[in-house]
């Protein structure tokens, strides 16, 4: 299996402004260095936690049909759609009736509908596609609805980053802490 992200989520996880508000930022001079210091820090938690934080889309590319196609990077919105190169090599899409999206579980899935069962598909490499969006919603204001907790690890690490008295080499109450907040968040598959 394959995964490529195809669109990146369109805003950050956190607002430029309440990441500024959260360092005490009044201007606009350093708005380029936040912005760095926040998209990194949501790369950082999206690959520790193996989600997907603000709408992004994701592809899924198989040999064949299993029995179930995961969708990593939860939570999973829609999928877009299902495409497969047929016994013949011939590209196909098929038709959503029939199969059925799982967005409750983490991972989420995808497998046929009832009564229905996979298509065959031609002997090539990546003869499946799947794309999906996923992600809490829109923007930071979603992030802040669902998931609180990650919006609280994202401005307490860009404060760590802008904290003089932060070392980077002490372990403080604070830092363990910090390194728990996601543990909630983690998806195992």
């Amino acid at each position: 299996m394959t995964l490529r992200q195809i669109t990146p989520p369109a805003e950050l996880a956190v607002s430029l402004n309440d990441a500024k508000l959260a360092l005490k930022i009044d201007d606009n001079e350093q708005d380029e260095l936040v912005a760095a210091w926040v998209a990194g820090i949501v790369a950082h938690a999206e690959n520790l936690t193996g989600r997907s934080f603000v709408s992004q889309v994701w592809r899924v590319t198989l040999d064949a049909f299993p029995a179930a196609i995961e969708l990593p990077r939860p939570p999973i919105a829609a999928v877009a759609f299902v495409k497969f190169y047929d016994a013949n090599g011939a590209l196909q899409t098929l038709d959503p009736q029939d199969y059925t999206v799982d967005t409750v579980s983490e991972p989420g899935y995808v497998v046929p509908a009832p009564g229905k069962s996979w298509p065959a598909t031609s002997g090539q490499i990546n003869a499946v596609q799947v794309e999906y969006s996923a992600g809490y919603g829109a923007d930071a204001a979603a992030v802040k609805l669902k998931a609180p907790d990650i919006r609280l690890y994202i401005i307490a690490k860009l404060r760590e980053q802008f904290d003089p008295a932060v070392k980077s080499d002490s372990v403080t109450i604070q830092s363990c802490f910090l390194d728990r907040v996601l543990d909630g968040k983690m998806v195992y598959a």
